[in-house]
């Protein structure tokens, strides 16, 4: 759009303009651009679009914004059937071997080491809850029939997925011919005259030199026109715009990583019915799924981690309010033991960060219920005589909802529910004596401390030595090793789920959380790093191990996690973020959703990308910098800025670039910043740091071969150099 970007502009009436020399009526075309639309009236609009592709809205003062599509292919020619039974048949993760013996994992090498997941879609407006599900192959249930007549044979292979720009996920499908030809449709949701979801579609059609364009309403009575279409698409962008403005800034680094994390956190939210948790669109948006707490626990994290206080604070209130009994329990019918302590340490999280006591004050009395249950559960734990000796003062309960038509499991002993049972009740001890209440504090602590001992105890009488390392069992009373982690639907579930928040929530020992990795691995519990079940995939729970391995200092293996989830647990183009998807492809080549899209999948890589940026140690006051930020994202030469980063001890900055041999850090921190900086310093593999300075000064508190410098209580701006 370089040249409409030089061109001046002036309307001369509703429906023609002067670009240039030239004057254009809607839908004439000066050789490389097209005049589509002119919309508004106190400040209008002309929207141009590319012949190649791309749109531009421009008024007298310029263009106001562009529009670039994202477009993907399916990739499904080339695998063979031997190919995915070896890979089904691997004891290991040998396509994760494989990416990471070429250097620091991508977004092309993990898109190219399978067949891509190619299904539907979503769109809504969020001014409504009514959501539309577009097909992969264009049609809208109902609504809209496919796109063209060909079959999934040949579409596999001329099908194209993708979003209107990688910065607005609106479908768009383009499905190529022999001839350089194409036919192609974009879809947009708005709110019509009546109050409800008014979806619009576009269909252009491209034979020879020949192209035509249709706008379509389908399944309304009332016409649509080009206007209003392009009028929806500024809309939609628009609630983009001013989402982003509530939210931190990523530019630079891998810049198409950055813009499709905010897209799919867009399409989280779009999600959700206002306030109201929604688990997923399609399978799971029925009322018995509305209340699965992970749904609130990893969407509100994501958007306190980003900054979006305001919207966080929404969803957490609406959540504590409607979905907390009287006795402390949720409204839902199998939570998990773990829920209670993750919601009790989320709601830390946010007091910790926006500083809202007011807020805490009105949420204590339904936070209380929850703590006070836990408590009374360890209490009644410590004195049960038919419990299992090597269960003592462990509490058991449902560790998943869906073993909740299994009585026994109500009261089974899963380590993961102890450990974040610990993990919330400390947070919420810390937020108590921080806001003055610290005899109850004091109380809460001296009980934890005794839970966490028993479960540390517990943990260490469980493991068992098995030929490929040591088994961590889920449980106490669970110690028969596994021999594949996908031979049967239990170990299955202690792989996709329950070590996951074992390890989690950062009560057990790095030694311990190292062998569960371990034994997951070497056992086929792992695609890419992504999680393995039976005979797909399921990462709704990822997030869980992607969080040890920042704790664990793993960064290879954190970011392989997250260029495979975005680019093979994600559709292609589309970035629906499935609950689960296929690992085998079908008849067709292609790979799809085995369940449907859920809010914790779609919010996988925008929290990841927060944590390789910044990421707080839970306890004890030490920030670490660019923890899993790998040296490819700054090798092309541009500089990788994150601004308005929420920490607990204020909003940072920082900045990253290279030249030369040199690695340049700058931080711009509160002044009155209060916690230890371990600041990783990006670099080839391999390389060394010989020398540091720190604000001009030679500086000798650096780790040459991990390359991480040290700092101590220090605000301002800090400049870091490093030369390896």
């Amino acid at each position: 759009m370089d040249r409409t970007e030089a061109d001046s502009l002036f309307f001369l009436s509703g429906d023609r303009v002067k670009l240039g020399g030239l004057e254009l009526a809607v839908g004439d075309s000066t050789g490389y651009v097209v005049l589509r639309a002119i919309i508004g009236t106190d400040i209008p609009l002309a929207v141009f679009e590319h012949l190649e592709g791309g749109l531009a809205w421009m008024s007298e003062e310029g263009v106001e914004f562009n529009l670039e599509p994202f477009m993907e292919e399916a990739g499904a020619e080339g695998y063979t059937p031997a190919f995915f039974k070896a890979l089904a048949s691997a004891g290991g993760d040998p396509l994760a071997e494989r990416v990471l013996e070429a250097g620091d994992a991508s977004y092309d090498a993990t898109a190219t080491a399978l067949p891509r997941v190619i299904d539907y879609a979503l769109v809504g407006d969020a001014r409504v809850d009514e959501r539309v599900i577009v097909a992969a192959d264009g049609s809208i249930e109902g609504l809209l029939g496919p796109l063209t007549d060909l079959g999934w044979d040949e579409l596999a292979g001329r099908g194209r997925w993708g979003l209107l720009d990688s910065r607005l996920p609106l479908p768009v499908l383009r499905v190529l011919d022999d001839d350089g030809g194409f036919v192609e449709q974009t879809v947009v949701a708005t709110v019509g005259s009546d109050g409800h979801l008014r979806p619009l579609v576009r269909q252009r059609t491209l034979v020879g030199d020949e192209e035509n364009v249709e706008y379509l309403a389908p399944g309304s009575d009332t016409p649509t026109a080009p206007e209003e279409f392009y009028a929806a698409v500024l809309g939609a962008w628009m609630q983009v715009f001013a989402a982003s403005m509530s939210m931190m800034s990523v530019v630079g680094g891998d810049e198409l990583l950055g813009e499709l994390a905010v897209s799919s956190l867009h399409l989280a939210d779009m999600t959700m019915r206002g306030c109201h948790p929604r688990y997923g669109i399609g399978v799971y948006d029925a009322p018995k799924d509305h209340g699965f707490p992970p749904t609130v626990l990893h969407f509100v994290h994501c958007l306190l981690d980003w900054g979006h206080f305001e919207r966080a604070e929404d969803i957490l209130g609406n959540y504590l309010d409607a979905y907390v009994n009287l006795d402390g329990t949720f409204d839902y019918y199998g939570p998990a033991l773990a829920e209670y302590g993750q919601m009790l340490a989320l709601a830390a999280r946010y007091v910790e960060l926006t500083e809202d006591l007011r807020w805490w004050v009105r949420r204590q009395s339904v936070l209380r219920r929850i703590w006070d249950r836990l408590l009374d559960l360890r209490r009644a734990a410590t004195v049960d005589q038919a419990a299992p000796p090597e269960a003592h003062g462990l509490v058991p309960g449902l560790p998943e909802a869906d073993y909740h038509h299994t009585d026994s499991e109500w009261r089974q002993y899963y380590f993961s529910g102890d450990a974040w049972a610990v993990r919330g009740l400390r947070e919420m001890a810390g937020l108590l004596r921080v806001t003055g209440q610290i005899g109850e504090a004091s109380a809460i602590e001296a009980e934890v401390a005794g839970w966490a001992d028993d479960l540390h105890d517990a943990v260490a009488a469980a493991k068992i030595p098995a030929s490929c390392g040591i088994f961590v069992p889920p449980g106490p009373t669970q110690r028969v090793p596994y021999g594949s982690m996908t031979e049967d639907r239990h170990p299955s579930y202690v792989n996709y789920r329950y070590w996951a928040e074992m390890i989690s929530a950062g009560v057990l020992d790095q030694k311990t959380m190292r062998q569960v990795f371990d034994y997951r691995r070497v056992r086929g519990g792992e695609l890419l790093g992504m999680t393995r079940f039976q005979d797909h995939l399921d990462d709704w729970p990822v997030l869980n191990y992607a969080r040890a391995l920042v704790e664990l200092g793993q960064a290879d293996r954190f970011i392989l996690l997250m260029y495979a989830h975005l680019t093979q647990h994600q559709a292609a183009g589309w970035l629906t973020a499935y609950e689960q998807v296929t690992l085998l492809p079908d008849e067709h080549g292609l790979r799809r959703q085995h369940a449907g899209q859920v809010v914790p999948c779609q919010v996988t890589v925008p929290q990841m990308l927060r944590w390789a940026l910044a990421y707080e140690m839970r306890d004890d006051d030490t920030l670490l910098i660019a923890p899993c930020v790998p040296w490819s994202w700054l090798a092309a030469g541009e500089p990788l800025q994150a601004v308005g980063v929420p920490t607990r001890w204020g909003i940072i900055d920082i900045e990253t670039a290279t030249c030369e041999r040199r690695v340049y850090v700058d931080l711009f921190l509160p002044d009155d910043f209060d916690a230890d900086l371990r600041v990783h310093v990006p670099a080839p593999r391999g390389a060394r740091l010989s020398e540091i300075t720190v604000n001009g000064e030679p500086y000798v508190g650096f780790d040459a071969q991990a390359r991480i410098v040290n700092l101590s209580r220090v605000g301002g701006e800090i400049e870091i150099e490093a030369t390896f």
